[in-house]
């Protein structure tokens, strides 16, 4: 198997690092498992396709992906939080008895569709706790599966092109991530900061939900999208930089919160305006945070 997947590394790379590479996956697959030795090869043919595409860890967008990455699992995790609170919303409200309820609800695309939700949300709390060799294949097989029941389960369940595209962007950018630098990008903080993008998407939903506040129509998707935009806002100005950087590691974290937006409104004017406006919104914001912080230092 090493071999096969040896040849999907650039020619020069294999001459290069090729023998190193097969010593390395040797020693640490001897005596394990299938599973394990699948899993290593996974990651070396992910760790290939980054090499072909010129995604190494020396590449200047590979800053940008350890940025996006706990940003990236965050957004997923909402995003399929929401689905899941929806789905338990909809089971409590519900005059039918709850066993007829979970039968018709657990079965075919929609049962697939949860169990995909409960997958991403488990793979990208392990991995934003630092366990990335199990919560990113975790979070990622969720995505693909989450997508594949979305297509089959066509108009039922949001849109069949929008909202599976958008997860397999959503894997996309949590594969192209070079392994060694997903624990930047949990360091200093970001861990905590993906967590509470979780948390503020998904309580006041949960609140509203259950009538625990007075109502006031999340419907249409802008606030997971306010609060990704925000987050932009103060990485740039806790850092003092540009913007740039942290505007393009919200965008590519952005399509299941994206994907949430345009399914639940359905083209509705708000939320068309919403999407519309929050990333020139984030841009220019981020723009004014990361100035306003420089002048500040040159002041002092």
């Amino acid at each position: 198997m090493i071999e096969r997947v040896l040849r999907l590394y650039p020619a020069a790379y294999r001459r290069a690092h090729g023998g190193e590479i097969v010593a390395t996956f040797r020693e640490m697959t001897a005596g394990e498992p299938l599973g394990s030795r699948l899993r290593e090869g996974a990651g070396l043919a992910a760790h290939a396709a980054r090499m072909r595409m010129g995604l190494g860890t020396a590449a200047p967008v590979a800053k940008v992906l350890a940025l996006a990455y706990p940003f990236a699992l965050a957004a997923a995790a909402a995003a399929c939080g929401l689905h899941l609170l929806s789905w338990y919303a909809g089971v409590v409200s519900s005059p039918a008895p709850l066993g007829v309820r979970l039968g018709t609800d657990l079965s075919g695309a929609w049962g697939a569709l949860l169990v995909s939700s409960l997958v991403v949300v488990a793979g990208s709390v392990a991995a934003l706790a630092g366990r990335w060799r199990v919560g990113v294949p975790c979070a990622v097989a969720g995505l693909l599966s989450f997508a594949a029941a979305a297509v089959v389960s066509g108009r039922a369940f949001g849109d069949p092109v929008v909202t599976p595209a958008a997860m397999v962007l959503a894997a996309a950018v949590l594969l192209a991530c070079p392994q060694d630098r997903r624990a930047e990008g949990v360091a200093a903080g970001r861990a905590g900061a993906a967590g509470a993008v979780v948390a503020l998407v998904v309580v006041p939903r949960a609140a509203i939900a259950s009538h625990g506040v007075p109502w006031v129509s999340t419907d249409y998707g802008c606030w997971p999208l306010v609060v990704l935009a925000a987050t932009g806002v103060a990485l740039t100005w806790s850092s003092g930089s540009r913007g740039g950087r942290e505007l393009a590691a919200m965008a590519l974290a952005s399509p299941p919160l994206l994907a949430h937006a345009y399914t639940v409104a359905w083209g509705e004017a708000a939320v068309v305006a919403c999407l519309a406006a929050a990333l020139p919104a984030t841009a220019v914001a981020a723009g004014l945070a990361g100035r306003l912080r420089r002048s500040g230092r040159i002041l002092r």
